[in-house]
């Protein structure tokens, strides 16, 4: 899964990369990705598209107050919360 992380978030991204993410930085990545982290209030422009073919669209995390090991939990299951 590629996930491109808002810039600023480096300590971020180096964990999610211990969690075997391959992280990109968002803005200066030039192919599609799979994931955006940010943070903030607002959400950022994404014109990158998701790069599996089983997938549309980029699953955006807000990462303001999650550790990293909560954002890979999520990216991991795709969705905020358990559905169960």
């Amino acid at each position: 899964m590629v996930v491109a992380i808002q810039s600023g978030l480096e300590n971020m991204a180096q964990q999610l990369r211990g969690y075997g993410f391959d992280v990109v930085t968002y803005g200066e990545y030039r192919h599609s990705i799979d994931a955006l982290v940010y943070t903030g209030a607002h959400m950022p422009f994404v014109s990158s598209v998701s790069s599996s073919p089983e997938r549309h669209g980029v699953f955006m995390v807000n990462a303001s107050g999650k550790s990293a090991k909560e954002v890979a939990a999520i990216l991991n299951r795709r969705t905020y919360t358990p559905l169960f």
